[in-house]
């Protein structure tokens, strides 16, 4: 009881460090208007062309039975409110939450929308006139147009301190990056994913950046039960027999770029934390894409094969079905361009892996970014791994076993201790530092010619701006 104590006090004084900062800036076209708690956990998603559908999910009472949407298309940089009287309506379903039986579940799809248009949106019960707070989300572009998103992970509050430390990372991160087109979040958004509390502490106390942008997820272990990823998320499983009471997979296109989201929570004889058929899946999308004509592909992942902290030893990453095994190879025989983990808690990047899991050694080209150097591998054979450490509370130390030693820290660019160690271990657990200290978030640009990352830190002690820890890229002449 005293450690949790300890822990707790420690987690606010955090909190309350970091929330000193401040966040405003961000979003230059979002919504002004506080969110409307009797319309809550406001998600936009992808759901098929990404040039013009979009999911929407929420939560209300019991007694809102109608699920609405409206959008109206914003012209250019005008502050004029919308007018929802000329909407584009769409109706959507509901359902008793299965996390809550008080609250119920909407989902909505707008669908025939405009490629490379912002639009504004509410959703809500139109007969009860009850409407969340009006945000704007983005469709795909048609052509080769750049684009920017923000990365993040692992947020995984188990308090509401540390939700709302975990919602101020995704707070700091849209402050810092300012103009992106979507998020992406590779799992564990949760520590319990059947708590619906849990789901409240992070969107609810980040709202105007939720409800704001488009997100990607990728299903956590922490959400791996209970449908607790698919009622929160409005996607379309890639498989009409998928049983998405663990998560889903599936992909979709944006400019240039394909994404392929991977569910690592499911398990067979044949491949640990996947099946058969996803895994099947998974290379005839990403070959059919390439086919298709994409210059870049992209794998989001939770439980990654190549991550530097107590993960990268368990026995469904190792083992000999493990991800490391099995599913790696794979990815670097389809030549897959950057691989975005989750799960591990610690920031790493690894030299691009092959087909045989061996790093390779690609030239490379330097050139000067945000006033710092920025290194591009060019051409590489392989595939980049990245993880972005996490959002949230919760950080690892650097895995020493002698089952990883040189020849495997040999694939890494980056692979150095946490840096949160320096302030000491957590008073709970003392095989991990200390709580709360540190999170990261990643800016990924993707054009014609490079993929551009870089990744941010914020030390919630110092109480200091994010600042940038690493840069790098791919090339393709």
């Amino acid at each position: 009881m005293v450690r949790r104590k300890v822990v707790s006090i420690v987690v606010g004084l955090i909190v309350l460090l970091g929330l000193a900062i401040g966040s405003s800036g961000f979003l230059s076209s979002a919504s002004a208007e506080s969110p409307n708690p009797a319309v809550k956990k406001v998600v936009a998603t992808f759901t098929g062309d990404a040039r013009t559908t979009k999911g929407f999910t929420w939560y209300t009472s019991l007694a809102s039975t109608q699920s609405d949407l409206q959008l109206v298309k914003k012209n250019g940089k005008s502050k004029k409110k919308p007018n929802f009287k000329k909407a584009l309506t769409f109706k959507g379903t509901s359902a008793i939450s299965s996390n809550d039986s008080e609250e119920r579940m909407h989902k909505a799809e707008a669908k025939g929308l405009r490629s490379n248009t912002e639009y504004y949106y509410r959703v809500g019960d139109a007969k009860r006139k009850i409407w969340s707070m009006v945000g704007v989300i983005k469709t795909a572009p048609k052509k080769n147009d750049a684009f920017t998103f923000l990365e993040l992970t692992d947020p995984q509050a188990k308090t509401e301190e540390e939700g709302q430390l975990a919602a101020d990372t995704f707070k700091q991160a849209a402050a810092t990056v300012k103009h992106f087109d979507f998020m992406t979040v590779t799992g564990d958004f949760v520590d319990n994913g059947v708590v619906e509390d849990q789901w409240d502490w992070l969107i609810n106390n980040s709202q105007k950046v939720w409800g704001n942008t488009t997100v990607v997820p990728a299903a956590g272990n922490h959400e791996g039960k209970n449908r607790a990823f698919i009622d929160h998320f409005n996607l379309k499983p890639a498989t009409s027999n998928t049983d998405t009471t663990t998560g889903a997979y599936y992909s979709f296109d944006y400019s240039n770029t394909h994404f392929t989201v991977l569910n690592s929570n499911e398990d067979s004889e044949q491949y640990r934390d996947f099946t058969p058929e996803q895994v099947n899946w998974m290379t005839n999308d990403i070959k059919k894409a390439k086919a298709n004509g994409a210059k870049w592909t992209v794998v989001l992942i939770h439980k990654g094969p190549y991550t530097t902290s107590n993960h990268a030893t368990d026995a469904d990453i190792i083992g000999e079905n493990g991800v490391r095994n099995k599913i790696a190879p794979l990815i670097g025989k389809l030549g897959v361009d950057l691989v975005i983990q989750g799960h591990d808690h610690i920031y790493a990047r690894t030299l691009p892996i092959n087909g045989d899991n061996q790093a390779t050694h690609p030239k490379t080209i330097t050139e000067w970014v945000n006033g710092q150097q920025m290194t591009y591998s060019v051409n590489p054979d392989g595939t980049i791994y990245s993880i972005p450490a996490t959002a949230g509370p919760k950080v690892y130390k650097k895995n020493t076993s002698p089952e990883l030693g040189e020849a495997f820290y040999s694939k890494f660019v980056r692979a150095e201790e946490n840096h949160a160690l320096k302030y000491g271990l957590d008073p709970s657990d003392p095989s991990r530092p200390v709580r709360g200290a540190i999170q990261n978030f990643s800016k990924v640009t993707i054009d014609k010619k490079k993929i551009s990352v870089v990744v941010y830190e914020i030390d919630r002690i110092k109480g200091t701006a994010p600042y940038i820890i690493d840069q790098f890229g791919v090339v393709k002449k």
